[in-house]
């Protein structure tokens, strides 16, 4: 069996890429030995371990565990909006960092992971579409995140605008691929940093004309599956 398929069905992780990342980190031995062929081939009598056991759900984590620790952002029994949670990234850095309640919004369904699916802070709002939250359905939001795909972030600010509270913080991740015109792109990439640039230029304009202050952007510690790179902007709420 190989190694990456091994390490699936015996519970050392949830996934293939997950299994594949932490082969090629070289997280993974067998009989004492780092692996970092994916493709390697073990029997049953093999010894495998893992040398640094995964901590999150997902590496997505390490983008928001990146804008805390640069930005020294406390969310300490705060109400968080989490939108776009998929698997819960985002949800288990605000939950490790004291949050007191995290409303988990995707547009998917089943994605937030089994760890997290029973916490009693954390409010499920599966097959939602951020575009149309109702502030009914909230309590007042004090910090929010935001990572979303397939879609400009600027399409769902006066959504989000609705929820916050006047005072309230986020973290919004930008992803130029989907700020910009695809003549932009080359197989769904952004390319030039001047293209990045305006997409960031862009993102923040209408930021600032809906009334938040920039705090901050500072460049993701992980790229987009497709090898983009994405930022990590800082904002508060002032109107």
């Amino acid at each position: 069996m190989r190694l990456d398929q091994f390490l699936v069905k015996n519970n050392y992780t949830e996934s293939r890429e997950k299994a594949h990342r932490l082969i090629k980190d070289g997280k993974v031995k067998v009989n004492d030995k780092i692996i970092l062929k994916p493709s390697k081939k073990v029997k049953i009598e093999d010894r495998v371990e893992l040398i640094e056991p995964e901590k999150y759900v997902s590496r997505a984590a390490y983008k928001l565990l990146k804008a805390i620790n640069e930005f020294k952002i406390n969310v300490n029994q705060k109400i968080c909006m989490d939108i776009g949670s998929s698997t819960g990234g985002f949800t288990q850095v605000l939950l490790e960092n004291n949050a007191k309640k995290i409303y988990a919004i995707d547009s998917g369904t089943n994605q937030l992971h089994k760890k997290l699916r029973n916490n009693s802070k954390i409010i499920l709002m599966e097959n939602t579409n951020a575009r149309y939250l109702k502030k009914d359905d909230f309590e007042p939001i004090d910090f929010f995140t935001c990572d979303v795909s397939f879609i400009s972030i600027t399409k769902i600010i006066d959504s989000i605008k609705k929820i916050i509270k006047d005072n309230a913080e986020g973290v919004v991740l930008i992803k130029p691929q989907f700020e910009l015109e695809p003549s932009k792109l080359i197989k769904g990439v952004v390319k030039e940093n001047k293209f990045r640039k305006e997409a960031i230029n862009n993102v923040i304009k209408v930021f600032e004309e809906k009334g938040f202050l920039i705090l901050g952007i500072v460049e993701s510690p992980i790229k987009g599956k497709e090898g983009n790179i994405e930022y990590l902007m800082y904002v508060r709420n002032t109107i």
